[in-house]
């Protein structure tokens, strides 16, 4: 077993995944069969985070602040179910699962700032084996270490999807990857969410009314001002982001749609917009501008968006009600959700039950339920854009008669 100081270490681990050729998930790929974390012993202060996998894999490994942890990349490797163990030492919590349709990763959330002072990597017969060593250091000291790499944060960039003179509808399926979301007797919101969208998507395509596409179709990880990003660049005519959500305590099921609002329009949602917006473990979900005449020009396109949001959401619920069988209490509800911050595109957050409760969760998870969920939806999209159609035209009417 060889070790490594720290500076070789990061040269090594970046040179290794250089080197390795990009590719498709294989059958073949390593498996990460479990990821111990071991506290400082009698004569150390170092934490220890041992990761055994059915065979190597090229690896880089990073600190970043705001809050501070230590990401692990693995490419070609997938985590087994269970395979992270918990904190301990310097970390508190650990959270692992896919980055990239190619990259795994580990995220180590940190009580105290500490570096990467060296790895040990060995290979048997059987198993390969990483163990990388954390020390605590100052604040100071963790925030003049090396910087991230530049695309740490970034999935691959996504082909814009094809599109005719058809309105286009970006469906986002909530979490992904490292981010399960919402998890309850084994089942994931990420799943549901998946699951779900690919449902909605057939169901939009067969009504020959609109083009579709998708933030994600897959399981992995997307922040969430990528996905907003994306919905821009897609030039979208609305964006959905599809979701479930869970209660610890109290009783709660049922179908529910959220737009944004600078204030929460109850304890619930603004609750939720939080867990949701905490998701987002690598960007900042925010959206920039350059000069005071470009916020100014935002201000305003925002103003008009959320009305026609609040109007989508309104239109939406009719149908849905229809289809899917049980509507929360108060169902069009509003809160500061990071994803719903696209200016100049109409988005709306669908809530589709909670895995909390049991009937609520075998709903999210039949076929059945899910199209007739979707066929409701795809009802309600028609009457919104058929009247946002007419009403974009009397707008301008109004404009050129001025």
């Amino acid at each position: 077993m060889q070790r490594l100081t720290t500076g070789y270490w990061r040269f090594l681990s970046v040179l290794a995944l250089l080197l390795a050729v990009p590719g498709v998930v294989r059958a073949d790929q390593a498996t990460i069969v479990s990821v111990e974390i071991d506290g400082p012993g009698w004569f150390g202060s170092e934490t220890e985070v041992s990761i055994k996998m059915s065979a190597p894999a090229a690896m880089r490994a990073f600190t970043v602040s705001d809050p501070a942890r230590v990401i692990i990349d693995l490419e070609q490797a997938a985590f087994a179910a269970d395979a992270v163990g918990d904190g301990a030492g310097v970390v508190g919590a650990a959270q692992a699962g896919w980055f990239t349709t190619e990259t795994s990763r580990l995220v180590l959330l940190l009580d105290e700032p500490a570096e990467i002072a060296a790895v040990a990597q060995s290979i048997a017969d059987d198993h390969a084996m990483a163990v990388i060593s954390l020390s605590p250091v100052s604040a100071m000291a963790f925030a003049l270490q090396p910087a991230p790499p530049a695309d740490w944060a970034r999935a691959p960039p996504a082909a814009p999807p094809l599109r005719s003179d058809k309105p286009l509808i970006v469906l986002d399926p909530g979490h992904g990857g490292i981010d399960p979301g919402a998890v309850r007797d084994g089942v994931t919101e990420k799943d549901i969410a998946l699951a779900f969208a690919a449902d909605l998507a057939q169901a939009l395509k067969s009504s020959g009314q609109f083009d579709v596409a998708l933030t994600r179709e897959a399981d992995v990880y997307l922040g969430l001002r990528r996905r907003v990003e994306l919905a821009r660049e897609w030039d979208a005519d609305v964006f959905l982001s599809l979701h479930a959500n869970t209660v610890t305590e109290g009783v709660a099921r049922g179908t529910a749609l959220y737009t944004l609002s600078d204030e929460a329009s109850d304890e619930a949602a603004a609750n939720l917009a939080a867990r949701e917006n905490a998701a987002d473990l690598f960007e900042a979900a925010s959206i920039t501008s350059e000069s005071a005449v470009t916020r100014v020009l935002l201000d305003l396109a925002h103003r008009e968006t959320t009305q026609r949001s609040d109007d989508l959401a309104r239109t939406l619920l009719p149908s849905l009600r229809e289809t899917v069988g049980v509507i929360r209490s108060r169902p069009h509800r509003s809160a500061g959700f990071a994803v719903l911050k696209a200016p100049d595109v109409p988005s709306v957050l669908i809530e589709l039950g909670f895995l909390s409760d049991a009937q609520d969760r075998e709903n999210m998870q039949s076929p059945e339920w899910r199209q007739n969920a979707a066929a409701g939806i795809v009802k309600g999209l028609e009457a919104w854009a058929a009247r946002d159609e007419r009403l974009s035209a009397a707008l301008q009417t109004v404009t050129i008669e001025d």
